[in-house]
């Protein structure tokens, strides 16, 4: 049966209809399209390629070899070195295209993805993230910073080497605006955040939890918008990498392995978006911690939009959330 399912953090509704499953061998499929493998010899991304990237920005070595590192992305679609200014001209208000576009190449190896990373390669990427956080929030022009990873060609990447891309941005945009309005008026009524109280109830309800640990839990939202969508949120007052201690990373590190390890045996080499939310650096303070929770959102590209989509502004899921985690549990 289908049915509508509400969802108390964004405020929105999502169509569940399992139904549009039109044959069960169709998540058989555990090959994912491809970016057409890049040679080695032509992907820049590669150990020993590095002169075909702009300057570095950081990175993490080992035994005096690069393990991961940042460098300004060569197509950027924000600019450190253009003013930041805003104009209106007649109707219309502009604002230049100042900001940072940063991408961290993960991995020294060209076929490493992330579900064969193994712990080390975890830290390596969340210390560096860390370290970008801290050096960003610096620059007291930006605003917001926003972490994300495109996995494969539905996701949007480009690139088949495993990489990571950071956006800081001068002001907020509107849905993250709306979003730490809520999450602030949540806490100032219920003295709580709003992530806790909804952690609370995946925990009472139990059938989407995928995995927990001391510090993180991880489960398929009861209002998925995505099938198979997962979510990593801290149980403690964490709310963005910069306050992490070695044994947070740590934590983060052994649960975000787990779950990808029953990602790839469960769906196998599936597109997905993966985006890690921090609090953002415009008015941020120790109060920010009482309201807002890190998390990272895993959003699997299974079934593309489409119009009903487009229109109503609400998407249809094909797959109930208790099913996508008995099998992530089960994998």
């Amino acid at each position: 049966m289908s049915e509508f399912r509400y969802c108390k953090l964004t405020k929105e509704w999502t169509l569940f209809a399992p139904e549009r499953l039109k044959r069960p061998n169709d998540l058989n499929n555990k090959k994912d399209l491809t970016l057409g493998e890049l040679i080695h010899e032509k992907c820049p991304f590669d150990m020993g390629k590095e002169e075909f990237t702009p300057n570095e920005i950081a990175r993490v070595s080992q035994d005096g070899k690069w393990k991961c590192r940042v460098v300004p992305n060569l197509y950027n679609a924000l600019s450190i070195d253009v003013p930041l200014e805003s104009k209106r001209d007649s109707f219309y208000d502009t604002i230049s295209g100042f900001g940072a576009h940063e991408v961290v190449i993960e991995t020294p190896t060209h076929d490493k993805q992330i579900w064969d990373y193994d712990y080390n390669d975890l830290s390596n990427y969340f210390t560096i993230l860390k370290n970008r956080v801290e050096n960003l929030k610096k620059d007291d022009r930006f605003a917001y910073l926003s972490i994300f990873k495109n996995q494969g060609l539905n996701a949007g990447a480009s690139m088949a080497h495993s990489h990571s891309q950071i956006m800081a941005l001068p002001f907020l945009p509107k849905k993250v605006k709306s979003e730490i309005e809520y999450k602030k008026e949540y806490y100032q009524e219920h003295k709580r955040a709003l992530l806790d109280d909804l952690v609370y109830e995946e925990l009472e309800y139990g059938r989407n939890i995928i995995a927990q640990n001391s510090e993180f839990i991880i489960y398929c939202p009861y209002a998925s918008t995505f099938a198979f969508e997962a979510k990593i949120v801290a149980k403690k007052k964490l709310a963005t990498l910069s306050e992490f201690n070695k044994g947070d990373l740590s934590a983060l590190c052994d649960i975000t392995k787990e779950f990808f390890s029953k990602y790839y045996k469960a769906l196998g080499e599936v597109s997905f978006n993966m985006i890690i939310k921090n609090a953002p650096y415009l008015d941020y303070n120790e109060e920010t911690k009482e309201y807002f929770r890190f998390n990272i959102e895993i959003k699997p590209r299974i079934y593309k939009q489409a119009g009903f989509e487009l229109d109503s502004d609400m998407n249809i899921n094909v797959m109930l959330p208790e099913e996508a985690a008995r099998i992530y549990k089960e994998s």
